[in-house]
């Protein structure tokens, strides 16, 4: 630690480095700037859209790709609360804790040297043990390395070799754990079952695993291949060349516009699986499907790309201070649209009306079994959670 802190805000230049090879320079001068290596293999380039170029990239603000995962709400609150006596991080001081632990490809050195990890967590420990002083432990040991954004506390937790006999064989490098907030009381039940929605109709989701007492939501990572090694991932907020703060501006048509761009032969089928993404969302009455909850994958820029499986799903209309409207626009409004209206956006994607309204069959079926079956769950028996949601899903 004192290592870090006598690092503290110091930081101007940074390594990245992708699994295909150093990529360039990250430097903090008057901008943010960033320039290739001369000698860079070609499928290193950094981003879908920074390809690799003579000429630098400047930026006022830190470049999409590089922020994608800069900590947002609990998680930067956690890490300004640990380091407030020293001011306020700097963003190469983040992307330096973080290294190679976050989502995507890319890892931040300072002269060659990444930042070093902490031994991890068991998945028998996140699932079994309580989780108010777990989570404690997690953001105490983890906050200050987790490259992950999202307002929902949350942390990235590496998992040591100790995985019960059961889960041996996943080939879990590390996964993201989310509690609830203050805010939003049962968030982590609600989008279990959310995800167990998509699950049981059939759609791409990473595993996932509900804590004992029904208060963490525990993810696979979906950006690494089965031997570990990393994927390339970027949201719809990289690809639109949106920052942040406007990932709620822009449209489902214009997510489309982009997956189209760049999944180029592979894309009919990729637009599908959008379908079904924004499909589950708004039969599931969940407002915040924005930007940065879509991404493409893909093991180099020059290699085929893929929509992302199914993540960050949740029943949002329970939450009456929240506004009952999408994230973005379909259709040109905000409204959630009908069964008709969800068709004709699958048909501005090139998806039959019988494919669709299959699509919508499905996840009907699969609402109806999920919430039988976690009717019979202890962690849903104490409150009215699943009544709540039903409702705002048929409201």
């Amino acid at each position: 630690m004192n290592e870090l802190l006598a690092l503290f805000n110091q930081i101007r230049r940074l390594d990245i480095i992708t699994p295909q090879g150093q990529a360039g320079i990250l430097a903090k001068e008057s901008n943010f700037v960033f320039n290739y290596h001369q000698a860079v293999p070609v499928d290193a380039a950094v981003s879908l859209v920074m390809p690799i170029r003579q000429q630098s990239y400047y930026s006022g603000e830190l470049m999409g790709v590089f922020s994608m995962n800069r900590p947002e709400g609990y998680l930067r609150y956690m890490i300004e609360e640990r380091l407030k006596r020293l001011g306020a991080p700097s963003d190469m001081f983040l992307l330096y804790l973080a290294g190679s632990h976050q989502i995507g490809r890319l890892s931040y050195a300072l002269e060659g040297k990444i930042a070093t990890k902490v031994q991890g967590e068991t998945l028998h420990t996140l699932i079994h043990s309580p989780s108010g002083a777990l989570f404690e432990h997690l953001l105490d040991k983890y906050a200050l390395t987790s490259g992950i954004s999202g307002v929902q506390p949350k942390t990235l937790v590496p998992l040591n070799s100790g995985l019960p006999a059961s889960h041996s064989a996943l080939p879990l490098e590390t996964v993201i754990v989310k509690a609830e907030g203050a805010d939003f009381p049962c968030v982590a039940r609600n989008e279990y079952l959310c995800l167990s929605v998509a699950k049981e109709a059939g759609f791409n989701v990473p595993d996932f695993w509900l804590s004992e007492d029904g208060l963490l939501l525990i993810l696979s990572r979906f950006d690494r291949k089965s031997d570990g090694t990393p994927l390339g991932f970027e949201d719809m907020a990289v690809l639109t060349g949106r920052n942040t703060a406007r990932k709620y501006e822009g449209s489902y048509e214009m997510i489309a516009k982009a997956v189209t761009i760049f999944t180029g032969e592979h894309s009919q089928n990729e637009l599908q699986r959008l379908f079904e993404r924004v499909a589950i969302s708004c039969k599931l009455k969940d407002g915040d499907a924005h930007l940065k909850n879509f991404g493409l994958l893909y093991e180099h820029p020059l290699a085929p790309r893929y929509l992302s499986p199914i993540y960050d799903v949740v029943c949002t209309n329970i939450y009456p201070e929240l506004d009952g409207q999408l994230a973005l626009k379909l259709n040109q409004r905000k409204r959630f649209p009908t069964d008709a209206e969800l068709i004709a956006y699958g048909l501005r994607l090139g998806v039959e009306v019988s494919t669709a309204q299959a699509v919508l069959n499905r996840i009907d079926a699969a609402f109806e079994v999920v919430c039988q079956r976690l009717a019979q769950d202890e962690r849903y028996r104490d409150d009215n959670l699943i009544e709540r949601i039903t409702k705002a899903v048929y409201a």
